[in-house]
């Protein structure tokens, strides 16, 4: 049995036999697949007795419970799932920063033409990234990451490498998923080797980069222009509001609005993902995005 906490749209059900409505305690107790959202994992997974593959919604898995996994059950995620819209995101505080879009004085605008832009995490989002930059304003492009995809990489390199090339970048680009590797990967050691006129964007994971730290570079580098689609957690909220990078006029954001709540067509378009690789799974026996536990526990 397939249960989804999600109503999903009718291209779904032609897909897979899942239940999205209705859902009693014994659909739960017998799903032997269930589709949701991470947060909603905590209060769902110990009623499943009888699961054992769980997909997620969402393209980060950072927030699942995963003490709660027992051994014989998978976990996948829907990375990818909303590349292209995150990417289109990215290059709107990209050009907003470069050209001083909604700012209320003149300032100095930076080229991208012919620039270089430095793209941490080259996953589905980060291909995405590399394609509009190659495509679309002929920047050379080089990569940090532990796997690639796409073919738009002028350079490749591992994340253990990012000191050595973070300060060739005209603009930096971080995609990158929160695990035990990349938390805090943006720190003030790294930071302090951007250029002076550098654009630094944020459509990954707020806690990739350490708040304190890009705020001291910006207070240091004026220069330096920093955009984020994603802030910092506090008690479960993300600091929008109340970050103090709000004081700096080289700083702007948007309140995570890039992926699943950019609008419906997005949101669709992801949910039939999801349910494209439940198909996989019953059909060929694997899907794609199986997330390694061991990356975040």
């Amino acid at each position: 049995m397939i249960i989804s906490t999600v109503k999903l749209p009718e291209e779904c059900k032609r897909l897979i036999p899942v239940k999205d409505e209705g859902i009693t305690e014994d659909d739960i107790r017998n799903a032997e697949i269930i589709m949701l959202w991470p947060s909603q994992a905590r209060e769902i997974l110990p009623k499943a007795e009888k699961v054992k593959i769980i997909q997620t919604f969402s393209a980060g898995v950072d927030d699942f419970p995963f003490e709660l996994l027992k051994k014989d059950q998978l976990l996948y995620s829907n990375a990818g799932a909303y590349s292209i819209s995150v990417a289109e995101h990215a290059f709107a505080l990209i050009l907003a920063l470069a050209k001083g879009v909604g700012v209320k004085k003149r300032v100095e605008t930076y080229p991208l033409n012919n620039s270089t832009i430095l793209i941490l995490g080259a996953g589905g989002i980060g291909s995405e990234v590399a394609k509009i930059a190659k495509l679309g304003f002929n920047m050379y492009v080089i990569g940090v990451s532990r796997s690639f995809k796409g073919t738009y990489y002028d350079e490749k390199y591992s994340l253990k490498d990012l000191e050595k090339v973070i300060g060739r970048a005209d603009v930096i680009v971080d995609t990158l998923p929160l695990n035990k590797e990349t938390r805090g990967i943006l720190n003030y050691s790294v930071l302090s080797k951007v250029k002076e006129k550098c654009i630094i964007v944020n459509v990954g994971r707020a806690e990739t980069v350490i708040e304190d730290d890009i705020y001291r570079i910006l207070k240091e580098k004026p220069g330096v222009r920093f955009g984020t689609d994603v802030f910092w957690r506090v008690n479960g909220k993300e600091n929008f509001s109340t970050s103090k990078l709000w004081e700096l006029e080289n700083f702007t954001g948007t309140p995570h609005i890039a992926g699943a709540t950019a609008n419906e067509r997005v949101l669709k378009n992801a949910l039939i993902q999801a349910c494209k690789n439940v198909y996989r799974i019953l059909n060929e026996g694997e899907g794609e995005n199986k997330v390694k536990i061991e990356d975040y526990i």
